[in-house]
């Protein structure tokens, strides 16, 4: 009788500590955002079919990327699929340039 309480009391004793253990399982979601790159050499060539009038740089503004454009600068809108879909275009003084729907400049295009 006695061995039979001390073989339960020890099997109690290593059996609790098994019951009482857990198992966490953390799962990490990634995303990933791709950021389509316009593509110049199709917009170069509707650019030209399209025959737009290039304009003199305003008054102050230097064309490079950052620079945000005036509203009396004409902006172009780009065929689907060429850039991103926010993205316009002008021809400053001979520059191609692309912007965003701020009318930043984001890429010049030579």
């Amino acid at each position: 009788m006695k061995r039979l309480i001390v073989a339960m009391l020890a099997a109690g004793v290593v059996a609790g500590p098994a019951l009482a253990q857990t198992t966490t399982t953390t799962t990490t979601v990634t995303e990933t955002t791709v950021v389509e790159q316009p593509r110049v050499d199709e917009i170069r060539t509707y650019i030209i079919d399209q025959g737009v009038t290039s304009v003199a740089p305003p008054a102050g503004v230097t064309v490079t990327v950052g620079t945000a454009l005036p509203d009396p600068v004409p902006l172009y809108k780009l065929p689907d699929g060429v850039a991103p879909p926010d993205y316009q275009y002008t021809v400053i003084d001979g520059t191609t340039v692309l912007v965003d729907d701020q009318r930043n400049i984001v890429q010049v295009i030579n």
